[in-house]
């Protein structure tokens, strides 16, 4: 038998149904590899509770200087996977509108499956204690212990800095 492409009365050739076939393949194999390189669910990031003020050397005694902190609750959302957090140093955020360096403590670290980490982002030895606003992007970046990584990125939007309770965020 010999097959020249043409197609039986009714039906699709072999030729057709390989070309289609050629196209499919590559085209699932893109799709699948998508979830992976976009990760958004493996690693969350938000505030995790209100950004406050250290009036004075009111916590000078627990090592923190006057200035202001932002918490932040990173988690790892994969079930069996460890991941390493990077978040970009120094965090440039707006302090008031105006561009301003905090440093994130710790800044590297990393997470176990199904696990949080609290981070500080630190603005220390400001000339004064004023209520302020902290707003602008952190950059951050992930490598899981199966060999996927990925970045992101998380809004800070804070309206007011009351005092920090016990000088704890």
């Amino acid at each position: 038998m010999v097959d020249n492409g043409a197609t039986p009365a009714g039906g699709i050739s072999r030729r057709t149904v390989t070309k289609a076939m050629a196209w499919t393949i590559p085209a699932m194999t893109v799709a699948a590899t998508v979830p992976i390189a976009a990760a958004s669910e493996i690693v969350t990031v938000s505030q995790a509770g209100p950004a406050c003020k250290l009036p004075g050397n009111s916590c000078g005694n627990q090592g923190w200087s006057k200035g202001y902190l932002q918490p932040l609750d990173i988690c790892n959302n994969d079930h069996t996977a460890t991941i390493t957090v990077t978040i970009t140093t120094p965090a440039s955020l707006l302090f008031n509108g105006v561009p301003t360096q905090f440093t994130p403590i710790p800044s590297q670290f990393v997470v176990g499956p199904n696990d949080c980490q609290r981070v500080i982002l630190n603005l220390n030895l400001q000339d004064n204690s004023q209520n302020s606003s902290i707003s602008g992007t952190l950059d951050w970046t992930w490598t899981a212990s199966t060999g996927q990584s990925g970045s992101g990125q998380t809004s800070i939007n804070t309206a007011a800095t009351p005092p920090c309770v016990n000088c704890t965020v």
